[in-house]
């Protein structure tokens, strides 16, 4: 089968390779030949892919403040979270499939398939522009840190990267010049620090209309009140190579298979629109709310805030899991 893949981010190079291996013909089609979008470059440890990334630094301990106020930190007996290099593996699934580095899209009429990989490039959804910097720093700390503002809706993150250095972000959905907002937090917080690399970028914190042959952040599969996206793109990459395979219609398979996962991302939406909507008061209240729970800090962590989600959470700390 001749595919075509638009955008060759995390969803549409693991696809990629995937058929490739199946010999299938592949062509990603890309503005870039190498992949540099800005994140976090945090999983989840309770995934792995089919090609495995390098762990850049495990995670155990994490901390949340409202306002500059610590309302709550928490440390894991195993490592919650997973720092990878996630450039490397996305372009080292990259280095052997055919690329056309271009703006136009593919002529249909040239492949069996065209699958739209783009993140939120379409832009035909809400999205809040992030800024990243990775930093060198002696004042070295191990622990996760998420910071929420009362006045904009969204967070600055000061996250391990590898030893002695950190990714550091801001994104606000009030607030476009993030990069503004990350400097000044930074020269605040950080103290005597390198900048290494700074860049920025837009992540979806909301689904789009049309889904069609959309897999990845192009389909929405972004967590919006974490911005975590590198697990569900990948996952809904695994599970378009097995819609292709069987022969199944791509979007109708994906809404059987990973809807669980939408439903969870439906109800992060939800209560991110409650947040906007309420005044600064309120969202302190909310932010208190979530992160004095130890069940919810969990289930937030692992992006599961649902029924199900934070039932299984419960049941990890009766058992002593954590």
């Amino acid at each position: 089968m001749k595919v075509a893949i638009r955008g060759g981010g995390v969803a549409g190079s693991l696809l990629g390779h995937l058929l490739k291996n199946s010999n299938h013909e592949v062509t990603i089609f890309d503005i870039k030949k190498s992949y540099i979008k800005p994140c976090g470059d945090i999983v989840p440890n309770v995934y792995r892919p089919p090609m495995s990334w390098d762990v850049q630094y495990e995670i155990k301990r994490f901390a949340f403040l409202v306002d500059g106020e610590l309302i709550y930190d928490v440390g894991y007996r195993r490592p919650k979270w997973l720092v990878i290099d996630k450039w490397s593996w996305i372009n080292g699934m990259r280095e052997s499939i055919q690329h056309k580095v271009t703006l136009n899209p593919p002529d249909s009429r040239e492949f069996d398939l065209v699958v739209d990989s783009r993140g939120p490039y379409p832009m035909d959804r809400k999205v809040v522009y992030t800024t990243r910097a990775i930093i060198k720093t002696e004042n070295f700390d191990d622990t996760a840190v998420f910071e929420f503002s009362s006045k904009y809706t969204g967070f600055y993150w000061i996250f391990p990267n590898k030893e002695g250095e950190y990714n550091v972000g801001a994104g606000f959905l009030e607030y476009k010049n993030s990069r503004e907002l990350l400097m000044d937090y930074m020269n605040s917080k950080m103290g005597k620090f390198k900048l290494i690399d700074i860049r920025g970028a837009p992540i979806s914190v909301e689904r789009p209309k049309e889904k069609g042959n959309r897999i990845g952040e192009a389909r929405g599969l972004v967590f919006p009140l974490s911005g975590e996206g590198i697990r569900p793109s990948a996952i809904s990459a695994e599970e378009t190579f097995q819609a292709i395979i069987k022969n199944k219609e791509i979007s109708s398979y994906l809404d059987d298979r990973i809807k669980t996962m939408e439903s969870r991302i439906k109800i992060q939406s939800i209560l991110l629109n409650a947040y906007m909507r309420a005044k600064p008061s309120m969202r302190k209240v909310m932010m208190k709310t979530l992160m004095r729970n130890d069940v919810l800090i969990d289930a937030y962590l692992e992006d599961k805030l649902d029924l199900q989600g934070i039932s299984e959470s419960l049941r990890l700390m009766k058992s002593g899991g954590f």
